[in-house]
């Protein structure tokens, strides 16, 4: 027994090509989605640093080691009463009393600000250790001690130099050694 079957020549054949075609490809479009969820705190801050005083070299403008950071130094040199001696031309130095002499040096201070909506800042400074009696510690003669943050300034604009005069005042009778100190500056946004 034989059989003969017609499936309606190239027609169908083409139709069946092309259904096969449509399986295979909806076979490979498979898709999946997904969500990814961001969460960021944007974080205010400001920065400190201490920058020469566009008078540096000048008297009363000495140079700061390491300008332009938050760490810096300032060298006053040698000083003494008789003769208004001080090795350092840079310094000011000013006979205050009979009894008492200042040597001082200015430099500027200037804090910025970023992501903050704060109008200006205060400025405060502290010394680390006490003096030794009959030596004081200054800033714009304003007395600095060890008991706390001294205010300097209450509304300072950012971003601009503030100059500040570091002024170190000595009676004669201070005996002879080397002044060390380190004041901690602190600016709080307002």
């Amino acid at each position: 027994m034989s059989c003969n079957f017609k499936f309606g020549g190239m027609k169908a054949l083409l139709a069946m090509g092309g259904l096969l075609f449509m399986m295979a490809s909806s076979a490979a479009a498979q898709t999946s989605s997904g969500q990814l969820t961001i969460t960021m705190s944007v974080q205010s801050s400001i920065t400190l640093v201490f920058q020469n005083n566009p008078s540096v070299g000048t008297t009363g403008f000495c140079p700061l080691t390491n300008s332009g950071t938050n760490n810096v130094g300032l060298d006053l040199g040698i000083a003494a009463f008789p003769g208004s001696f001080h090795t350092s031309t840079c310094v000011s130095y000013t006979h205050l009393t009979a009894a008492d002499y200042q040597v001082s040096s200015a430099f500027d201070v200037v804090v910025n600000k970023a992501n903050s909506s704060s109008p200006n800042y205060r400025l405060a400074a502290q010394i680390s250790t006490p003096p030794p009696a009959n030596v004081t510690w200054l800033l714009n003669n304003v007395t600095l001690t060890t008991a706390g943050f001294t205010t300097l300034d209450a509304a300072d604009n950012y971003a601009t130099p503030i100059t500040k005069t570091l002024q170190v005042q000595v009676k004669n009778t201070v005996a002879a050694q080397t002044l060390l100190e380190t004041i901690t500056f602190l600016a709080t946004a307002n």
